[in-house]
């Protein structure tokens, strides 16, 4: 079976075309094909063909759709996997494969120095082409194919070219390179062939006119200048240069490379004392080291600081602007100074047993690329390693990860804003309210550096306390000229991270906003719906995407989403589907809490003052929403809960919050609720020595607690309001309340009452 993508979308068996539908079934086998051999999810090719709109009856649509394909390309070739489908298909069964092939073969054939067979394989792949890649198909993912498989058609067509000037047929050459240029006015390599064509027929005017024109419309549309390359080939050609005409095709020889020379910005590198050490250890002891972190945390700044000061030669790629993976490899070896169709080859050629590192900077898009790319190199070069900064890990063999963590909010983080906003305003210094305002900022932003930095630009317009009163994170951006579009803004850079994201991680991504400090897998089991074996994957995905933390410590591994991380998965949730979340939230403490205030009355309470502390952010969450209206007899509940945690842990200012919150907020409530919530407000007010207060609430305790208490409850209040009385002076009458505790048939023991001061 053949398919053909090299134009519109055809399938062939045996010679004989086969009949695929219409678009949406066509999209699917294209999607199908793009990835073959890959495992599709059904979530991804519902994104493929509805794009963000899928009716309500996706799912089983595509299901008609792929029954209908696995019909007329068989069972064998459309497999049904667990979650999605594969396509199989044999070797060279898909034209975009041959060509690919061709071109590698023929781009080696004029490295070897043999360019009459480079020309004849690269017009075979040319035969290939039949229109525009799957012409007619309208989705992302077929765009972005239909752009690398594009952009390979000029690398073969200049290759062509490339061949032909070898050859000595100048005027093919030159008609060639002028139907390029063409169609691709601002393509330099194109022009560089078509120049160096006419000036071997000797027309010396017209191939400067060549680079005029180039020069003309950059000025004109972007304020540019051609490459280096092409101005030294007019320079060339205007002193007649004798190396423009080589006697007689040669094969290229090893060049001697030259280390790049990385740059580091002119502002004031701040902090990172500890993560430059640590850097450069790793990078001493292995061959593969991978910054890692979330956009703006700093690592390209940190690796090129640490790239700088090396006592080896250094070689930068810098990836942010290469969306075509096809150039990977030309592009790695264009850093060591090879031409730009020279492979990994010519690479090992030139470095050989020389020691050297590889700074591949922004590779978080191009990581299915760069891991084959990465693994022979080490293998083929074995002194020279490698650094890497990506969002996501390579994951590869000998990589060693490191997290870049953002900058202590309290002490570097304050610095970097204070350096850079003096850089704005020459004259201004931070008082002491500044610096407390300043440092609010700073742990707003999770002491990212970009952040920091942008937060910082606003002090032109804003004072620190203004910027601090009405921080909002996603709306940061900078004027600075020198900067990158896609560290403009802060919502920018999240954003470029989530789109790497598939359909199921951004659907998690979004649930974790509901959380607040850390969490383990079952909390995130419970929120999202699901259980941790089915959201495994996708919660492993946006750890490796830097979207979310891992938390340093023993037992149990939890995770941690950055403020910023959280308001930007939040931002776009409807009022359903927070109401949704924020329920699944709740519903997950509610057990736990209850859990823990009878675990906490005995042995076991060291293991549950833990579960709680570390719980205590999700418990202020849970308690907002449940008492801001949605579910507030949940959240008394829920306070009562967590009465005996504050009492344990002396947090008498945030239990007296919640527990008066809550009692106000359900006047109606329970009885036995209401008597657990005051007999905690009760315990609380006595541990500061507000006697009266908590006389007050513990009367009223055992009035709802005789109503309609258990007799846990009821059996806890007579003692407490028995100390109360006791304390009050009023000896007699707490004797006969101590002596009237509850004593029915089954009554549990009242332990872990006892207030202590």
């Amino acid at each position: 079976m053949d398919f053909r993508i090299l134009g519109p979308l055809e399938v062939t068996s045996g010679g004989r075309p086969v009949v695929l539908g219409g678009h949406k079934p066509r999209v699917v086998l294209a999607s199908l094909l793009l990835n073959r051999g890959r495992l599709v999810t059904v979530d991804r090719l519902i994104d493929d063909v509805w794009a963000d709109r899928p009716p309500p009856s996706a799912v089983n649509a595509l299901q008609t759709y792929v029954s209908r394909l696995r019909g007329v390309l068989g069972e064998q070739t459309l497999v049904r996997r667990h979650g999605g489908y594969t396509l199989v298909v044999a070797p060279g069964g898909v034209d975009a494969d041959r060509f690919e092939s061709l071109l590698g073969d023929g781009r080696a054939a004029l490295a070897e120095g043999t360019p009459q067979r480079a020309v004849d394989l690269l017009d075979a792949a040319e035969r290939l082409w039949r229109g525009p890649v799957l012409a007619g198909l309208r989705a992302d993912a077929v765009r972005a194919e239909a752009a690398r498989l594009t952009e390979l058609r000029q690398v073969a067509a200049e290759a062509r070219i490339e061949a032909l000037l070898a050859l000595g047929r100048a005027a093919e050459a030159a008609a060639a390179a002028q139907a390029v240029v063409r169609a691709h006015p601002l393509r330099e390599r194109a022009r560089a062939h078509l120049m160096l064509a006419l000036y071997r027929q000797g027309r010396e005017a017209e191939a400067l006119d060549i680079y005029h024109e180039l020069r003309a419309l950059l000025a004109g549309e972007f304020g540019l200048d051609p490459g280096v390359q092409l101005a030294d080939l007019a320079q060339a050609i205007l002193r007649r240069d004798p190396d423009l005409l080589p006697a007689a095709p040669v094969p290229p020889r090893p060049r001697t490379v030259t280390p790049t020379r990385v740059t580091v910005p002119v502002d004031r590198f701040i902090g990172r004392r500890a993560e430059l050490a640590d850097v450069d250890a790793l990078l001493r002891a292995h061959r593969l080291v991978t910054l890692t972190g979330p956009g703006g945390s700093g690592k390209t700044r940190l690796a090129r600081h640490l790239c700088h000061d090396l006592d080896l030669p250094v070689y930068m790629v810098e990836l942010a602007d290469l969306t075509d993976a096809a150039l990977v490899e030309a592009t790695v070896a264009e850093a060591f100074g090879l031409a730009v169709l020279t492979d990994l080859a010519a690479v090992a050629d030139a470095v050989a047993d020389d020691p050297a590192v590889l700074l591949l900077d922004n590779c978080e898009h191009l990581v299915e690329a760069l891991a084959p790319l990465v693994t022979r190199l080490l293998v083929e070069l074995p002194r020279v390693r490698v650094l890497a900064t990506s969002r996501q890990p390579l994951s590869i063999g000998g990589e060693r990860r490191y997290p870049v963590p953002p900058l202590p909010a309290g002490d570097e983080a304050v610095e970097l804003f204070t350096d850079r906003a003096a850089a704005l305003l020459p004259h201004w210094a931070a008082t002491a309210v500044d610096l407390a305002a300043i440092g609010d900022i700073c742990a707003a932003l999770d002491g990212l550096p970009l952040a920091v930095e942008l937060a910082a630009a606003q002090t032109v317009a804003l004072s620190p306390t203004q910027i601090r009163d009405s921080l909002d994170p996603l709306s940061l951006g900078a004027q600075r000229r020198d900067l990158p579009d896609r560290h403009r803004s802060l919502s920018h850079v999240i954003g470029s991270s989530h789109r790497l994201l598939s359909r199921s991680q951004r659907d998690l991504f979004t649930s974790l906003s509901v959380f607040a400090g850390t969490f383990d897998a079952d909390a995130v089991a419970a929120v999202a719906g699901t259980d941790v074996p089915t959201l495994l994957p996708d919660l492993t995905g946006l750890i490796n995407s830097s979207l979310l933390v891992n938390v340093p410590g023993p037992g149990r591994r939890r995770y941690r989403m950055l403020e910023t991380l959280r308001r930007y998965a939040g931002r776009d949730l409807d009022p359903r589907q927070r109401l949704r979340l924020c329920r699944r939230h709740l519903d997950w403490l509610l057990p736990l809490a209850a859990a823990a205030d009878q675990g906490l009355r005995g042995p076991d309470a060291p293991r549950w003052l833990g579960t709680l502390r570390a719980e205590q952010a999700n418990i202020r969450a849970a308690l907002a929403f449940a008492l801001g209206g949605p579910a507030p007899e949940d959240g008394l509940r829920l306070a009562a809960d967590s009465a005996w945690f504050w009492y344990r842990r002396s947090h008498v200012a945030e239990g007296t919050h919640w527990l008066s919150m809550a009692l106000a907020a359900v006047p109606g409530a329970r009885d036995e609720d209401r008597a657990r919530a005051l007999t905690g407000l009760a315990c609380l007010r006595y541990l500061v020595g507000d006697l009266a207060a908590s006389g007050e609430a513990i009367t009223a305790a055992m009035a709802c607690a005789e109503r309609g208490g258990t007799p846990a409850t009821l059996t806890r209040a007579h003692i407490y309001h028995a100390y109360f009385l006791g304390l009050s002076g009023q000896i007699e009458r707490a004797g006969r309340r101590g002596g009237s505790r509850w004593s029915g048939p089954g009554t549990p023991a009242p332990t872990g009452w006892w207030p202590r001061r």
